[in-house]
């Protein structure tokens, strides 16, 4: 028979993808296959396509996968290099879900996804998803890279906070953060109040931080000298300060990762783009505004602004039924968590600036009686 478009579902996994190909009717056209992930894989389910093509004189194959963590991508990219027949979606896993669970699938094992992918492909005909600049994209990688370093460099704060109290509690409640590096330098050569209090002044100066290599201050040293002596530490001893320094280091090498990353990203962008991103014109600073531009892609396949708040899962949800309404609207957050941070942060900035016209806005939606969060999530 004659099928001029297949509709082809792959479940995507580790190790192995399995694959299910239906007619516009949800009608198998063969048997399922289950690929290795790798090229080999990859190779034979060309072979299986190629052959479909000649057999039901097929013009194009619909390709659905969920975006499954970072698996499905190195198969996303090849199928989008391969043939101008493939049109190739990456689907929010809800989506197939949903669509299972409308169904009423009583089971759920990888060919069964694999068919309901198929078949959703069949029934839906969703838009294959766009795909991004290589450079677009890795600035993205950079950028989510960069998030969970941040996250890892908080935690690791807090741990270095904790363990400051059993060793030097007086400068632990002075400082109001443990990032800096002058404060790093200190803990890193001298972790404990006792060492502290015990190293001369000289010493102290002598130390370096810094990729200008700074001295630590005298207005500095004399402070932590004070706070030091006659300390109530229960941890001393010569060993007291080993878990001090081992955090230090982390907290040195990830502010060493993170700073990299971001040369890394302003050199790929300027690659690519002599002039600063538009972003940069309402405000935004110009590492913000280039991250900002890869989530987003290419703006022109956005036919409007709310098909972009959409995407980033900005817009709020609205829940009634017959007499039943629910007051609280919440935002729909089906799209970045990372995009949502940094539109939360960025308007802060903004809004504790003053920046018009997002102070002006935020501050005529507090005067007309919403709390300070709707304002502010009406802002972002």
């Amino acid at each position: 028979m004659l099928y001029p478009t297949l509709f082809v579902g792959i479940d995507v996994s580790k190790l192995k993808h399995d694959v299910a190909i239906v007619n516009a009717h949800k009608q198998r056209v063969r048997k399922q296959l289950v690929l290795a992930e790798g090229r080999a894989g990859y190779e034979e389910l060309l072979r299986a396509l190629e052959a479909l093509q000649r057999q039901h004189q097929t013009t194009s194959f619909a390709i659905g996968m969920e975006a499954t963590s970072e698996y499905w991508k190195n198969l996303f990219h090849f199928l989008v290099q391969q043939s101008a027949t493939f049109a190739v979606t990456a689907l929010n896993p809800l989506q197939t879900r949903r669509y299972a669970e409308a169904e009423l699938r009583r089971a759920k094992t990888d060919p069964i996804d694999a068919n309901d992918i198929a078949c959703f492909m069949a029934e839906k005909k969703p838009k294959p998803s766009f795909v991004r600049s290589p450079a677009m994209e890795l600035i993205k990688d950079l950028d989510r890279q960069i998030y969970s370093f941040k996250k890892q460099h908080t935690m690791t704060s807090n741990k270095l906070r904790l363990e400051l109290t059993k060793v030097a509690p007086e400068i632990e409640q002075s400082l109001r953060s443990l990032k800096g590096r002058q404060v790093l330098a200190l803990f890193e050569h001298y972790p404990t109040a006792a060492a502290i209090a015990s190293a001369a002044h000289e010493e102290l100066r002598a130390l370096r931080y810094g990729p200008h290599q700074w001295r630590l201050s005298t207005t500095f040293i004399a402070k932590m000298k004070t706070l030091a002596a006659n300390s109530i530490a229960c941890k001393t001893g010569a060993y007291a300060g080993v878990i001090v320094q081992a955090l230090v280091k982390r907290l040195v090498a990830d502010q060493d990762a993170i700073a990299a990353l971001h040369m890394q990203i302003a050199e790929l962008y300027h690659a690519l783009n002599a002039k600063p991103s538009l972003l940069t014109t309402i405000g935004l600073s110009p590492e913000m505004a280039m991250t900002l531009e890869a989530y987003i892609g290419e703006v022109a396949r956005f036919s409007n602004a709310k098909q972009i708040v959409a995407y980033f899962g900005m817009n709020p949800t609205i829940n009634r039924s017959g007499k039943m309404q629910k007051r609280r609207t919440r935002l729909q957050k089906k799209g970045s968590g990372i995009v949502r941070h940094k539109l939360f942060m960025i308007t802060l900035n903004l809004i504790r600036h003053k920046v018009a016209p997002f102070y002006n806005f935020y501050q005529r939606l507090v005067a007309a009686g919403k709390p300070k969060l709707v304002a502010l999530a009406a802002t972002m």
